[in-house]
Parts: structure tokens; C-alpha cells; sequence
């Protein structure tokens, strides 16, 4: 079974034989980092020399023996991602966070007393696990703190602590919340107790016997009193008053997440100077030498010492305060005088006409195999019925625009209902199901196993780790910014596309998304379009508002629609039938010209 993790570098292997030394990205580097720190036998590691491109560079000394592999040789399921990629048999894992939680469960040292009792990857094993759209955590580590680094390396003289930076010293000020804070810190406090009354015993031994009995029974009676007082924390108690601190990134424990920041700060503590930590980022520079100072970490220091880190001039810095983090799950509440104004904005022409959706011919789900077909999976007949009505609109949608050898990427595909499906009705085109979960990418590699589907590849990815070519993207209620984000992709790689969107009220402008998308809807402020959107929420069956939420999807779908004929696409915007399958059922289908 192949199960090797592949680096992006910028030396050969000649050069590297006759320097010991390998220049490589960042990204690169934190993931050898990792690799090294979790040693893992089962896990290959190989270099690949690619062209420098990228601005960020750094020269690591190393005397390993380092495998290296070139390009050319590659299956085109790693080429087609962002590195650091995984090939793990017939799946595809890319994105620094996913790579590195798959590397971690392959750890072979022995756990360090610091880690949770479950490991590295925490209570129920969900560190770093939710992708950096939805998650301001694993974005501060995925992205943030690489690209302030990356920032860094670039820079002759500092003036100003970079603002990520002080985000993470804010992060570590403020009170731990973590599952189970509660059983944590009663666990915690229960130690503290045990250990001092140990320390106590000692003194106790050293007294005469008479002297230590009596001194023995009320100690024991002073400690069970004070352990009964101190032990009574419940969810009534509030997290500031539970006396936990951020001993590490996420709280009390050793994590991946710390593994996975220690590389970036170990280059900004080279660079900026010990003495700007201690004195300006006290909590920051505490953090680090907690980590620093493990056992299990010392691992890491021969790869760390053997980085080439050029230091700052440092005039003057100053600490700025760090700006407030948009949090994705923050509802909007608005005023129906607020929807009403925002719909009041619109011009005449610039809604896309929603078309009637025809189909010539329907899917006879009785000639469907199990694997593919709703009704295996044990649902109520209702939502059974609902789940095929949705996997049918799309997937005849597909039909009438793919041809023989497409290759059709299911976006954010779960557990692959929809790409299994259109596999199996197309078994001369190629199909990637590509999601960030792991448990649902899982159970569609064993439908897709049970059922002996060849043309289906699995990619465990956020999707802008993907960057091959591909002829159709489709997406069945792609949450939120998702759906704009397959949009995106699939114009920039000018891809016909099937949408279905949904979770229109979590819509969020972001670093890489600005709401309205197109031209025509520029008139629309951002506060008016998120209250459209958050109006076109309000579709729920039999509601008073159903009628308007459908107007609003329209608007916030044509202006999706708007941005792809700016690309030269034939778009219609249509309904799926029946209605009553789904009350997000727009249906948005792109052709480039």
C-alpha cells in the first residue's frame, strides 16, 4: 500500500550529495519538521525538485538520507495538487494541516505526558481537523502565520510586530476553551492536590511516629475539606474563574497545532531577536520555551539548528493591536426594513430569468446498484424520496453537458452520493470526489470499493488544494462561500459547472471572496447583499416568507450567474423538480463559449 508524503524543493539531488544541503519553501520545511518530530515508519518521505518559483526560500543542512523523486515520475493524482501531498493507496491528501493529521497517526515514539490521553490530535482526535474557511484556528496556523514567515524572510529591518503575530499572543491571554474544559480542570486541580499532599507525606515521614499520626489524620482531613471545596466545578463555574491556562496553543495539552506553529516561530524568534518575545509577546515566548523544553520536542532541535535564519535589524518596534477575527458562525440578524431597502436597490435586468428545468429522460433507480442509490441507505422513505429527486436533477444535468473521457470533479462531494452516482452512468469519464473530511471521503471509498467502480479517485482536500484540469465541477449544496469557491474554480480553469447552493445566509466576504461578485451588482453595498442573503434563508416549507427567500436565492444565484457570463459562459438558472425535494433548489449550470 503506498503511503508517502511528497516535499516540494528547490535542489536536485546532485546538489544536495555534493552540499548536504536542500533550499525549500516553508510549507516544505514545517512539514519535514512534522515528519521528523512524529517519525513515522510506516510513512515514506521523498523530495520533489521543482522550478523556484515562490519568493519564500530557506537552506536547511541536512545529513539525511533523503529519498528524492522527480516530477516527470509523479501519478498525476499528486500533480495535481498543492504541496505537501500524500499518496495513502488510492487517495489523495493535501493542504499542511490535513498532511500533517495524517502523518501524526502514524507516530511512533511514545506519547509525551504532556498530549492528551488520546494524542496529539486531541479529544476525539479533531485538532486542526475543520478547514481554514470555517475555521479562524486552522487558518491562523494553515495560512496566517506561514504568510506573516513568509513576510518575515523577505524583510531587512522590522518596524512593527506583524499583526498575526500579536492574534496569537491575544489567543494565548484568553481563557482555555476545550472539550471537556470542565472534567479537565477538575482533573488538573485533582493532580495539584495529589502532588502537594505527596510533598507533604515526605515532611511527615521525617517526624517521630506519634508526631506523624496526629499530624497525618488532620492533614488528611484538611485535604479531603479543601479537595471537596476545589473539586466542585460544573458547568455553572465560569471558564475565567477555572484557573486554566494556554500552557500550550490550545490549551493545557501538547497538540499538533503546537508541531505545526513551532517551525514558523522558531524562524520569527531567529529573525525578530529573543529579547522582542520576552519583553513585548511575554505569553508568545512562554509558550515557545514550554515546547521547547520537552523531551519528545529536543527531537527537532538538530532540524531546526540546521536552518540558515538571517536576523532583523530591529529599530523601535512597535506592538500594534491586532484587528477583530470575523467569526464564519456569527448569525445575521436583520430587520425586515433592512431586507426590504436592500431589495428596493435592484435594477430592472439584473436577475437571471429562472427557467423551467426539463429533462427528456429520468433515471430508473431500480437499475441503480446499492452503492448509488439512496435507498440503500436505510432512510425514511420521505427522505429517501427527497435525496433522489436532488441526485436526478443534477445528475441529468451532468448527462446533458459531459462527453466521453470528461474528467468531473464532485466538489465538497461528502460521502460521494452524487459522483458515485454520475460514475456509474458514465463509465468512460473520470470522476474525483474531493472533500476535507475524512469520515465521509472513507465511507465513499467503500462504496465505490463494493461496487468495483474503476473511474472514481478520491482527493481529502479543502479545494484549493486542488489545481489540475478538469472539464465539469459540480457541487450539491456546497455550504455558504463554498459554492462561490467551485464557481471560481471552475471559471478559472474554464470548466463547464453544475451548482446546487445552499446556506446562502453564511455568506461572508473573505480574503479571497468580495461580495457582490459581479459588475452588474456593484450598486449593492456588502451589509445590503448579506441581508439578501440571510432573507434568502427563509425557505422553510410553509413558511409566510418562502416566497421572498426564493426571490432572494434568485438574486444571490444570478449574481453568481452575472460573474460567469463576464467569463464568456452560457448560463440558466433553473429550479429542482419538485420543488418540495430541497429548499435550496436552485440549480446554476455554466458553458464556456
Amino acid at each position: 500500500m503506498a503511503n508517502t508524503v511528497y516535499l516540494e524543493v528547490y535542489t536536485t539531488y546532485e546538489d544536495y550529495l555534493k552540499s548536504s544541503t536542500v533550499e525549500l519553501p516553508l510549507v516544505s520545511f514545517i512539514t519535514y519538521s512534522i515528519y521528523k518530530y512524529c517519525s513515522p515508519e510506516e510513512v515514506i518521505l521523498k523530495f520533489v525538485p521543482v522550478m523556484k518559483l515562490a519568493k519564500d526560500s530557506l537552506k536547511l543542512n541536512c545529513t539525511d538520507d533523503i529519498l528524492f523523486e522527480n516530477a516527470s515520475n509523479l501519478l498525476w493524482q499528486v500533480s495535481s495538487c498543492v504541496y505537501p501531498v500524500v499518496l495513502y493507496d488510492d487517495t489523495v491528501i493535501t493542504g499542511l494541516c490535513a498532511v500533517a493529521r495524517h502523518i501524526s497517526k502514524y507516530r511512533s515514539s511514545i506519547r509525551s505526558p504532556h498530549e492528551h490521553e488520546e494524542g496529539l490530535l486531541g479529544f476525539r482526535k479533531t485538532c486542526l481537523q475543520a478547514p481554514n474557511e470555517v475555521s479562524t484556528w486552522t487558518k491562523l496556523c494553515e495560512v496566517d502565520v506561514i504568510k506573516t514567515v513568509k513576510e518575515v524572510l523577505s524583510m531587512n529591518e522590522l518596524h512593527e510586530v506583524p499583526e498575526n503575530i500579536v492574534r496569537f499572543e491575544n489567543h494565548l491571554s484568553k481563557p482555555v476553551r476545550v472539550h471537556n474544559v470542565y472534567k479537565i480542570a477538575r482533573d488538573i486541580k485533582k493532580e495539584t492536590l495529589k502532588a502537594k499532599n505527596k510533598n507533604e507525606e515526605v515532611v511527615i515521614k521525617e517526624m517521630s511516629e506519634a508526631t506523624a499520626k496526629k499530624t497525618r489524620v488532620r492533614k488528611t482531613r484538611k485535604w479531603k475539606s479543601k479537595a471537596k471545596k476545589e473539586l466542585l466545578i460544573d458547568s455553572s463555574t465560569k471558564i475565567e474563574d477555572l484557573d486554566l491556562s494556554h500552557q500550550f496553543a490550545e490549551g493545557p495539552f501538547l497538540t499538533l497545532a503546537d508541531i505545526v506553529l513551532l517551525p514558523s516561530y522558531y524562524i520569527l524568534i531567529q529573525s525578530l531577536g529573543e529579547s522582542i518575545f520576552d519583553t513585548q509577546l511575554p505569553l508568545t515566548y512562554k509558550w515557545y520555551k514550554n515546547i521547547m523544553d520537552i523531551p519528545e520536542v529536543k527531537v527537532l532541535s538538530k532540524v531546526l539548528n540546521g536552518l540558515q535564519c538571517k536576523p532583523l535589524l530591529i529599530q523601535d518596534v512597535v506592538v500594534p493591536c491586532a484587528p477583530k477575527i470575523h467569526n464564519p458562525k456569527k448569525r445575521l440578524f436583520t430587520k425586515e426594513e433592512d431586507i426590504e431597502n436592500a431589495l428596493s436597490t435592484l435594477m430592472d435586468g439584473m436577475a437571471l430569468e429562472v427557467i423551467s428545468n426539463e429533462f427528456e429522460n429520468r433515471i430508473n433507480w431500480s437499475e441503480i446498484p446499492d452503492g448509488a442509490n439512496p435507498s440503500a441507505g436505510h432512510l425514511p422513505d420521505e427522505r429517501q424520496a427527497r435525496k433522489s429527486w436532488q441526485l436526478e436533477n443534477l445528475a441529468l444535468a451532468v448527462l446533458e453537458i459531459a462527453k466521453e473521457e470528461d474528467l468531473i470533479v464532485d466538489f465538497c462531494s461528502g460521502s460521494g452520493h452524487l459522483g458515485i452516482l454520475i460514475a456509474y452512468l458514465l463509465p468512460k469519464c473520470t470522476i474525483l470526489l474531493l472533500e476535507n473530511k475524512e469520515q465521509s471521503l472513507l465511507r465513499a471509498r467503500k462504496r465505490v470499493h463494493d461496487m468495483g467502480l474503476k473511474n472514481v479517485y478520491f482527493f481529502q482536500c479543502n479545494l484549493d488544494f486542488f489545481i489540475g484540469k478538469f472539464d465539469i465541477g459540480i457541487a450539491l449544496h456546497a455550504c455558504g462561500i463554498a459554492s462561490d469557491l467551485v464557481l471560481d474554480k471552475c471559471l478559472k480553469a474554464n470548466a463547464k459547472f453544475v451548482l446546487c447552493p445552499c446556506c446562502y445566509g453564511s455568506l461572508h466576504a473573505t480574503d479571497r471572496l468580495a461580495y457582490p461578485r459581479s459588475n452588474l451588482f456593484k450598486n449593492i453595498s456588502i451589509d445590503q447583499y448579506l441581508c439578501i442573503g440571510h432573507a434568502a434563508d427563509q425557505t422553510h416549507e410553509e413558511h409566510p416568507l418562502t416566497v421572498r427567500g426564493a426571490k432572494c436565492m434568485a438574486i444571490i444565484d444570478s449574481d453568481r450567474g452575472r460573474l460567469a457570463e463576464e467569463f464568456g459562459y452560457k448560463v440558466t438558472l433553473s429550479r429542482l423538480k419538485p420543488l418540495s425535494c430541497t429548499p435550496k433548489n436552485n440549480l446554476l449550470v455554466g458553458i464556456p463559449s
